[in-house]
């Protein structure tokens, strides 16, 4: 067969269409983070603009580098895409996708630790703050492991895919698609390579769908109401716009990756179920940024105001309040 035969229209559609709608939601963030003045997230805005950056690279290289053409009933990803027509291998690219992933989890981790710390002043003397600040170092720790590892290991985890790929082909020899080096098998605990990464990508999605939303329930019910409204309203905004992005993320993300080690252990039967986490996971980023710009209001304001907005609509509601005020006096 064709290695670098395309994956399905309508997976390349729907993987392309939508950059024409994320790209400007993309560039706009982006110029608003750079170029805002304000004294309210001075130091914040660097993890949005982080976290913005790092989404725009996920979903450039999942849709045109990477490409990925899936073949059900096997845990197989073969790669279409910009770098497989360069000869680069699957192995490769898998292990960039996946430290894509990692530095995703680092970002969200930071960005949370960060709105902690800014949240409560006496966060030392807080007993949750220990814990929080293991979860945020072993982030880190993950994602140097996740970067280290597969260069350490990439001869042996080379040769054990072609050994797990060869087996799979003697027990199936209809799947030619096998013997592509743009394919990439994903083998439950198969060998040590496999063990170490599995174990790893499992205990690390577990701890975060547990200490993410444990961190927002207790920063909402420990913000000090001593400080100055203005600023308690605040705290509560950048926090409110921090827990829709980790909630997106835990359905975008969490989702294909739960969906991901199911089909690990139990297989999988439905092509279309598979694609569409990948385009959860593709997209996730952009989602995440469009709701960081309607609910951080800083940047919702500046980009209202670079595109000329901003003061239409405070006319409006301006004139719709008095229109509503004259109605009441009558």
């Amino acid at each position: 067969m064709d290695c670098l035969e395309p994956p399905p229209a309508t997976f390349r559609i729907l993987s392309h269409s939508i950059h024409f709608i994320s790209i400007p939601i993309y560039c706009l963030a982006l110029y608003s983070l750079i170029f805002i003045k304000s004294n309210v997230f001075t130091t914040y805005r660097i993890f949005l603009i982080w976290h913005v950056s790092e989404n725009i690279f996920f979903e450039m290289y999942s849709a045109f580098f990477l490409a990925p053409a899936l073949h059900a009933p096997f845990v197989v990803m073969r790669t279409t895409g910009i770098l497989s027509h360069f000869g680069i291998n699957s192995l490769v690219q898998f292990y960039i996708l996946t430290f894509s992933i990692e530095c995703s989890a680092v970002c969200i981790s930071e960005m949370f630790y960060f709105r902690y710390k800014a949240s409560l002043v006496s966060y030392k003397d807080h007993y949750f703050t220990y814990f929080l600040r293991f979860l945020v170092y072993s982030t880190r720790c993950f994602a140097i492991f996740d970067f280290i590892f597969p260069i350490v290991t990439y001869q042996d985890a080379n040769k054990f895919q072609q050994i797990h790929k060869l087996a799979l082909l003697q027990q199936n020899p209809s799947a030619q698609f096998l013997r592509c080096d743009s394919v990439y098998l994903l083998s439950a605990f198969a060998d040590y390579v496999s063990i170490i990464v599995l174990s790893f990508w499992i205990v690390q999605f577990v701890v975060l769908c547990v200490a993410i939303p444990g961190a927002i329930v207790y920063i909402t019910l420990n913000i000090p109401k001593s400080t100055s409204e203005t600023t308690w309203k605040v705290q509560q905004q950048l926090l409110k716009s921090l827990a829709i992005q980790a909630l997106i993320h835990a359905i975008m993300l969490g989702g294909p990756n739960s969906l991901f080690i199911l089909a690990l252990f139990l297989g999988y039967n439905s092509e279309e179920l598979a694609y569409s986490a990948f385009l959860s996971l593709i997209y996730h980023g952009f989602i995440s940024t469009f709701a960081m710009i309607v609910f951080t209001k800083p940047v919702r304001h500046h980009i209202l105001e670079c595109l000329k907005l901003r003061k239409t609509f405070e006319t409006k509601g301006n004139s719709l309040k008095k229109s509503n005020q004259g109605t009441v006096t009558t």
